[in-house]
């Protein structure tokens, strides 16, 4: 049985490529090799949590082999993360940063490590103002790989596009799903500029892909780019966010094997995937919705008053220092998304019932993107929501209450909240207004705000 061990796949797989880092590649023996030194360190220091801000490189899996291989959780911190997110979330699990790694030094033998303990704790946005930490389990990130293989199998040259943040589980999924079927990781680190402004770097390291995972925006950007898929390319899977009836059909016309998929961290990735053998088939849509696939095995979906919920061997063991998980006794998680059953049983995702923003991917909370604005001068009352966005399915929008009319400039907005909120947080549109409508109870109530004021923050990617 393969397991998360570098060692053991070097000892399974030694000649096969386990990571493509531009013109360098790594054999799981070589890549063993390197991560032989960080193991010791991690051995010796025995830290609770390695603290990581992964990229989508050779130095960063190797790390993340070396935690994977001693049983040390890892604390994947954005890279787009403020100072100040970066040292509450260390503080909460005891994480340290990646020690130094002895020369020359024998590595001891390795612990076994139940698959009940952490691997890896992970900031997510939730709906109570502050990021929450999504502790997931061994056993839950090989449940969740195992159900992604018997949907797409796995063929002997196949090489795993990672372009996704390796933060969030999208991206480390496809590190775990490698290294558990001892398969070809192809690396793409878009830097500071972000993918979309690599576009052209990224297709060509894409026609190498037999297997690529996308958020919605970067696939759309990619075929307004001319993006052909190669007759190599088995699959690309498009996940984070809702994918557009629009691109649905944009994807279809240029024969991309489209996968659609629905997942929450607290699911360790997908739980719901469009079944490999419908890739080349129209996307089914329902009232303007697109089908997000089937429930992959093991999964079972229930329904709450349109509220989904869901019971999986992938789901997470809870969130760390927070006694109330979500999870009932049946073992079902409730999410906050509105969804339906089709007639065949594929599931339509029909929008968050929480306030939860999805931007281009990435979960915004607008309870913390609230605070960081009340705290500017001059801001009497500020109101957060979504609006919708023909490339990144929902931008931030901000409603405010002030005399400052540059608060109503998105640059200096973003000029006054850099040091407190990631760049994915920031509002994307801002309008000053004289008062907000308010609840019964006196809040106020983001639902209203979010309806009379939809025609001026219109999408600005249309303008």
């Amino acid at each position: 049985m393969n397991t998360l061990s570098i060692f053991d796949a070097a000892r399974e797989a030694p000649d096969e490529v386990a990571l493509i880092d531009g013109p360098n590649a790594l054999t799981f023996r070589e890549a063993a090799e390197r991560t032989a030194p960080l193991a010791q360190a991690l051995l010796q220091q025995r830290p609770r949590a390695l603290a990581l801000t992964p990229r989508a490189d050779t130095e960063s899996l190797l790390w993340l082999y070396a935690a994977f291989a001693t049983g040390t959780p890892v604390l994947t911190l954005h890279a787009r993360a403020t100072a100040a997110e970066r040292a509450a979330a260390i503080e909460r699990c005891g994480a340290t940063e990646p020690p130094s790694a002895p020369s020359g030094a024998v590595l001891d033998a390795l612990p076994a490590v139940p698959d009940a303990s952490a691997l890896a704790f992970i900031p997510t946005s939730g709906s109570t103002g502050t990021p929450r930490l999504v502790e997931l389990s061994r056993g839950a990130v090989v449940a969740s790989a195992q159900a992604s293989a018997q949907n797409l199998g796995w063929e002997p040259n196949d090489r795993w596009l990672l372009c996704l943040p390796l933060a969030h589980t999208g991206g480390l999924s496809i590190v775990l799903r490698c290294l558990l079927a001892r398969k070809t990781a192809l690396l793409f680190e878009p830097g500071a500029s972000g993918v979309l402004g690599q576009l052209d770097a990224l297709l060509a390291v894409a026609r190498q892909a037999t297997l690529v995972s996308l958020v919605p925006s970067v696939l759309a950007a990619l075929l307004d780019a001319g993006f052909a898929p190669p007759p190599e390319l088995r699959a690309v899977l498009v996940g984070g966010a809702g994918t557009s009836p629009a691109l649905a059909q944009h994807a279809h016309a240029a024969r991309v094997p489209l996968l659609t998929s629905y997942g929450l961290t607290e699911t360790a990735s997908q739980v719901v995937t469009r079944r490999y053998s419908e890739r080349l088939e129209p996307l089914p849509e329902r009232d303007g919705v697109v089908s997000s696939g089937h429930p992959l095995p093991g999964v079972e979906l229930r329904f709450d008053a349109e509220v989904l919920a869901i019971r999986s061997p992938s789901l997470f063991s809870g969130y760390m220092g927070d006694a109330n998980s979500g999870v009932d006794a049946d073992g079902f998680l409730r999410t906050t998304d509105r969804a339906e059953l089709g007639e065949l049983g594929e599931l339509y995702v029909r929008g968050r019932s929480d306030d939860v923003i999805i931007s281009g991917g990435e979960n915004v909370d607008p309870l913390e993107v609230e605070a960081a604005l009340l705290s500017l001068p001059g801001v009497k009352a500020a109101c957060v929501f979504a609006s919708p966005s023909a490339r990144f399915g929902q931008i931030v929008s901000a409603v405010l209450v002030s005399s400052d009319a540059s608060l109503a400039e998105p640059a200096h907005l973003a000029g006054l909240l850099a040091d407190r909120l990631a760049r994915h947080k920031l509002p994307r549109r801002a309008l000053l207004v004289e008062s907000l409508p308010l609840t019964l109870a006196g809040k106020v109530d983001r639902r209203a705000a979010r309806d009379h004021y939809a025609a001026q923050l219109a999408d600005p990617d249309k303008s």
